[in-house]
């Protein structure tokens, strides 16, 4: 059979055998096409099995790389045209393609400095079908993610539950009853992709917007980061001018953050939430980067300057941390918040 002697001999797997076998579906004599379209709803019976296991639970049990969703950095270069790439996940107007900048950024960038149970997802593109366009596959790798960053990262009991609000069941027996189908419905599979979608977005929009005071974080940024605070650097500077005008030393970082916090006072902000959040970083000549005052997790690495040459004067090595808490780390990202750091030449 000609199907069986492509798959062989161009050794095709996984996904791409779906593709294989709806083109050849697509012609021929009708029982020819009545039998390949039974084999077809065959595979995607393995299909919907792995949909299950990773939008639902956050799973992806794929050794042999069979998926189309994979652990691991896009390749770049994805076969997606801007339509597709802007296509609105439903988080706030965060789109596909915002999603993926902030993820590769944050793989690229701080990919030694965040948890090692922080696991980033990609398309495999090669192995997506034709007939799945790449915005619904972008809709299942959001799902797939947010569902396992949820059940992995959460651990505060006052946000005990299921992401999906507990309908894993209900969604399960949907994906069952287009497994049954003995054609593959593109409206129907979308239509279904989009309710998950939608149900995981609109608990992230609450867990994040309300529950996390997403509006208070960007108020910190614009404080801290974009010294909206002027008073409080006016205050830091006044004390920390003798300590910071010559070249820093092993004791000039905890120095400047007792500064620091004596300025916070000064000004009348004595937020003993936040303040633990805020670090001063000195990167002197031999300071180790892999030190005990390191970058802590969630937080802003000092720039790397290699090879390191004696900055001039400890302003010059000045740079701010901040503890991003969960969830709004996943916006918040080291990556994110190093571009804020040019203001610190401010100083």
């Amino acid at each position: 059979m000609v199907v069986v002697e492509t798959i062989k001999s161009q050794k095709i797997h996984g996904c791409q055998i779906l593709e294989t076998v709806y083109k050849h579906s697509c012609g021929g004599l009708p029982p020819v096409r009545m039998a390949l379209e039974k084999i077809l709803a065959v595979c995607h019976g393995v299909m919907y099995k792995q949909l299950a296991a990773w939008m639902l639970h956050g799973l992806l049990l794929d050794q042999s790389e069979e998926f189309f969703v994979k652990q691991g950095p896009s390749a770049g270069g994805a076969a997606a045209n801007q339509e597709e790439d802007e296509e609105d996940l439903g988080l706030g107007g965060l789109s596909g393609k915002q999603l993926r900048e902030l993820q590769d950024l944050r793989l690229i960038e701080e990919e030694n400095m965040l948890a090692p149970s922080l696991q980033q997802f990609s398309l495999r593109t090669e192995m997506l079908p034709s007939y799945i366009p790449i915005r619904v596959a972008e809709k299942i790798l959001f799902v797939g993610e947010s569902v396992q960053m949820f059940e992995n990262h959460n651990h505060s009991p006052s946000r005990a539950g299921s992401i999906l609000k507990h309908q894993e069941d209900l969604f399960a027996a949907d994906l069952h009853r287009l497994k049954q189908q003995p054609l593959f419905s593109l409206v129907d599979f979308e239509n279904l992709i989009d309710r998950i979608r939608s149900t995981v977005a609109e608990h992230l929009w609450t867990l994040m917007v309300e529950e996390s005071d997403l509006l208070e974080q960007l108020k910190i940024i614009k404080d801290f980061y974009l010294l909206g605070r002027g008073e409080l650097y006016q205050v830091f500077i006044d004390l920390a001018q003798h300590m910071l005008k010559t070249p820093p030393t092993a004791v000039t970082e905890h120095d400047v953050n007792v500064a620091f916090q004596q300025a916070a006072h000064k000004v009348l902000l004595d937020d003993d939430n936040l303040l633990p959040l805020l670090h001063l970083t000195v990167d002197y000549q031999g300071k180790d980067g892999k030190e005990a005052t390191g970058p802590r997790d969630g937080a802003t690495p000092p720039q790397d300057t290699s090879p390191r040459e004696v900055p001039p004067t400890g302003w010059a090595a000045l740079g701010l941390t901040y503890k991003v808490q969960w969830p709004l780390h996943i916006l918040f990202t080291p990556a994110v918040l190093e571009k804020c750091i040019t203001y610190n030449k401010t100083f």
